[in-house]
């Protein structure tokens, strides 16, 4: 396995070094895609500065031929049989949106810091299904195969990234460094770079995020491989909040001279995650029937693809606390943890997972079909989980029996396997109509009686001079829990039970009008025996049946040069307690954009965040888990922030001011209690696209 890696590492870097570039001909990873929409913040499609780009060269007075500028991206879905088009974001709306975690879900619970844990609160947003349990409120960061983008280019394309909030005591940074090059028409290589350094507002809440991605793509007349191999961390202090939320709640009796001086319950703590992926995509094409274009051309195009896929995705979670002394101080009022279990004098939890998994599949395409004008694929998924997590220490003894104060740690550990078989039929091609129904059931193993019914459909049509669509996605889960779920044992935090697989119902749908810039969706979930995490931060399950019910607006409203971007979502929960969200949850972006002197692109405006007020999941450090508390509630306040955003030829640029309203109202600003929301303060940030 080692050897493998290594070479495929030395594949990729050789690739990258090299600067031969072709034109590639005719070479187009589309698929397309199923046709389901998504709406750009923009509420309009990315990529309008290409031409600029290849104007911008051509004014360059070069007297030699110039190759034009393009790039092309996709993703794999469906089980990765299939490259889903997507598009190249270039222009400047929603530039200003820096963070991570707003760029997916408009509301949020989170520890405050930019690169801290942090989980969606709208229902669409909340994922199906399991992963590592201890930085699933981070995959945000530690993406998934599924997440990675893949790239044609005729030129060399870069990005670079750039953003900055102050001051420089408590400084926040975020780097970001995208290369991809064909080296021929049909190899292309690249990788990603990103980097989130933030000391924090408040006192003990540093980050150190960094993730690495080397990738690669083959697409010939007969083969296809695509191959990444990604490395993410994250470094974390968690200070487990500020001790007296009176200190932000009553600013008149805040004695401390600024926010990283309000005391928090302790500084010495801290998350590690390493996670290393090796993903390999391989497709054969099967057999060749010629089918007709029109009435007087005809192509060929292949009967079958055969594919196999390799994942390996491992994690290492290490929390610890150098001196435990200082986080049981002698008034037990400000103890965070109400146990030790094992040593008394630091806190060292390190955990492991490692998933291998193997898919193997074939699929009939579509295009050999032209009689039933749908395809069908099956496959087999085979996948190895090893564990290894903290045991009981055992105190080491001198010679006459005495304790020494040393500990010996020990490791459990348990290796597990399971297997299932799925098939789907679709329809990807064609103008006006797509679809797909899937089943997959796990037959052996620890997830065996698991299964997995989904599918949905989009539509397209015309309605007087509009183009609008009817769309709708659901399915139906049978999911165990995930190990760590059952049984952990930790220095604080310790449980062993066992749970029955949670069934889910999901329903999602709505209608899209792009020339409307408008966009109307629902969804309705219904849960069984739905596992959380309770007051005491531990796992529980409930019998009680759960119900659902988000509906969402989206609409971008223009009056000459005056827009406005707006996202409104109502949502409604049959049990508050076990899973809390917020009634309502606006985003609103309002801003005036013109052009200076033909070539300087601007919006300037603001951004509202607000969301009803609700109990709002508190945070476990020792286990990276938001749950559930009662004590009291917190949003019912709008967030301001102004910004402008300029464009210039291939560079876009944002200045914001985070926060622009503390103190003008209540000061009952927090995500959830303990974690305030960052106080005002400037940032700027810079993305600049070179092709060549």
């Amino acid at each position: 396995m080692k050897k493998f890696i290594i070479i495929h590492i030395v594949f990729l870097a050789l690739a990258t070094s090299t600067f031969a570039q072709f034109i590639p001909s005719g070479n187009n990873q589309s698929g397309g895609g199923r046709g389901f929409p998504t709406m750009q913040q923009g509420g309009f499609q990315n990529g309008q500065n290409q031409n600029q780009n290849n104007s911008d060269e051509q004014e360059a007075g070069s007297q030699q031929p110039t190759v034009p500028s393009e790039v092309k991206n996709w993703r794999l879905v469906d089980d990765f049989s299939l490259s889903d088009t997507v598009v190249v974001d270039t222009v400047s709306t929603g530039f200003q949106i820096y963070n991570p975690i707003y760029q997916r879900s408009i509301a949020n619970v989170f520890t405050g810091n930019l690169g801290a844990p942090a989980q969606s609160v709208i229902i669409e947003d909340m994922p199906v299904g399991n992963s590592f349990l201890f930085s699933r409120n981070l995959n945000y960061w530690l993406t998934s195969p599924e997440d990675w983008k893949y790239y044609n280019t005729r030129t060399p394309y870069t990005n670079l990234y750039y953003q900055h909030s102050g001051p420089k005591r408590r400084s926040e940074e975020n780097v970001g460094v995208l290369f991809t090059q064909n080296i021929n028409e049909n190899v292309n290589v690249g990788f990603n770079y990103k980097l989130i350094s933030s000391v924090g507002k408040y006192d003990g809440q540093q980050v150190d995020n960094r993730l690495f991605r080397l990738f690669s793509s083959y697409s010939g007349r007969k083969y296809e491989v695509h191959g990444s191999f990604f490395y993410g961390k994250t470094d974390q202090l968690n200070n487990g909040g500020i001790i007296d939320d009176n200190n932000i709640l009553s600013p008149e009796d805040n004695e401390y001279d600024g926010p990283e001086y309000i005391p928090v319950y302790f500084t010495n703590a801290s998350t590690r995650i390493d996670n290393y992926k090796l993903f390999i995509n391989q497709k054969l094409k099967i057999g060749s029937v010629s089918i007709a274009v029109n009435d007087s051309v005809k192509e060929k195009t292949s009967l079958a693809t055969a594919s196999h896929t390799f994942e390996m995705d491992r994690y290492r979670r290490a929390y610890k606390i150098d001196d435990l002394a200082s986080v049981f101080p002698e008034d037990e009022s400000l103890w965070f943890y109400d146990r030790i279990n094992n040593d008394p004098t630091q806190t060292k939890d390190t955990t492991y997972q490692t998933t291998y998994r193997n898919t193997i599949q074939l699929k009939f395409n579509e295009e050999a079909n032209p009689f039933l004008q749908f395809g069908m694929r099956v496959y087999l998924m085979n996948e190895v989980e090893r564990n290894r997590w903290p045991a009981s220490t055992v105190a080491i003894e001198d010679t006459a029996g005495n304790p020494t104060g040393e500990f010996i740690y020990h490791k459990k550990k348990e290796q597990r396997t399971a297997t299932a078989f799925g098939g789907q039929l679709f329809k990807n091609r064609g103008e006006n109509f797509f679809y797909d129904a899937g089943l997959r059931v796990w037959f052996q193993g620890h997830k065996a009686g698991d299964s997995e019914l989904t599918g949905g459909f989009n539509t397209r049509f015309r309605v007087a001079r509009d183009t609008a669509g009817f769309f709708a996605r659901g399915g139906l889960y049978l999911t165990s829990p995930d190990f760590f779920t059952e049984q952990y044992y930790s220095n604080h935090l310790s449980w062993d039970k066992r749970f029955d697989p949670e069934q889910t119902v999901r329903i999602h749908g709505g209608i899209n009008i792009p020339t409307r810039r408008l966009q109307l969706t629902g969804e309705i979930r219904l849960l069984n025996d739905h596992i959380y995490w309770n007051e005491e931060a531990l796992p529980e399950q409930t019998s009680e049946f759960l119900q659902l019910i988000q509906i969402k607006l989206k609409k971008h409203f223009q009056l000459w040069n005056l827009h406005s971007r707006n996202e409104v979502v109502y949502q409604l929960t049959s049990h508050d307690r076990i899973v809390p969200v917020p009634e309502l949850s606006v985003f609103s972006s309002n801003y005036f954009e013109n052009t200076l002197f033909q070539v300087l692109f601007f919006q300037l405006g603001f951004d509202v965040r607000y969301h009803t007020a609700y109990y709002a999941p508190d945070f476990m450090p020792a286990t990276g888990q938001f749950h559930i508390q009662r004590e009291r509630k917190t949003g019912n306040y709008p967030v301001v922030d102004p910004f402008v955003n300029f464009h210039l030829k291939r560079a876009n640029i944002f200045v914001k001011y985070d926060h622009v309203n503390q103190g003008l109202m209540n000061s009952d600003y927090f995500h959830t209690i303990g974690y305030p929301i960052n106080p005002g303060g400037l940032r700027f940030g810079v993305s600049w696209n070179f092709y060549d």
